[in-house]
């Protein structure tokens, strides 16, 4: 291996730690969310507002006041 080579891996070793090391510091402070919650539990998501799955209206609707007739 010579000067060039071991500057070029390093560097390559040097940004995927980078990588790593912020990938699991979002994930262990929860700023990334890896899964969306299906359960009635779907307030807690951090995407309930914007989400579209069957069970998040659902729950969006229960919890809308009712319309006396």
């Amino acid at each position: 291996m010579n000067r060039k080579e071991f500057f070029k891996t390093s560097g390559r070793i040097l940004i995927l730690g980078a990588m790593a090391a912020t990938t699991g510091y979002l994930v262990v402070n929860q700023k990334v969310d890896a899964t969306c919650s299906v359960s009635s539990a779907c307030q807690k998501c951090g995407q309930f507002v914007k989400c579209d799955l069957p069970q998040a209206v659902e729950t969006k609707q229960a919890q809308q006041p009712k319309e006396k007739k």
